[in-house]
């Protein structure tokens, strides 16, 4: 079975070049979201198996999208890609105390986020359960 991927991104083309990775990729199945506000109300129809969560966002970024995921019973586990240009080690330490997965920083190639999602969620994973 592919994985549910839920995107949250401001930026429609970020979440269409990452969603078209994670399609070619893994076979997943893309739910898409434009910040942390739409992202939590699709939540409650939906269940990913992976969230993609950009920084800067407007309406509710990601660090406040995260803390209240990790609030959540259902979402405290799921892990979590925070996407973010930034690399300073305070903001790194913290958003690492919500357990994120890991990041992936921008500008990234196919390779780059392929390499780290495969991590979790092997691409033969994909292919081998159509």
């Amino acid at each position: 079975m592919p994985i549910k991927a839920l995107i949250v991104d401001d930026s429609l083309e970020s979440r269409m070049l990452l969603g078209k990775i994670l399609t070619k990729a893994f076979h997943a199945e893309i739910i898409e979201a434009s910040h942390g506000k739409e992202a939590l109300r699709k939540l409650s129809a939906e269940k990913p198996d992976v969230i993609f969560l950009d920084y800067e966002m407007p309406v509710l970024n990601g660090k406040e999208t995260l803390k209240s995921l990790r609030a959540k019973a259902d979402f405290k586990d799921v892990p979590v890609f925070m996407i973010t240009s930034h690399s300073e080690t305070p903001l790194i330490r913290e958003l690492m105390s919500y357990k994120v997965t890991d990041f992936l920083l921008k500008p990234f190639s196919s390779e780059y986020v392929v390499n780290h999602v495969s991590i979790l969620f092997p691409k033969d994973r994909a292919s081998s359960k159509q």
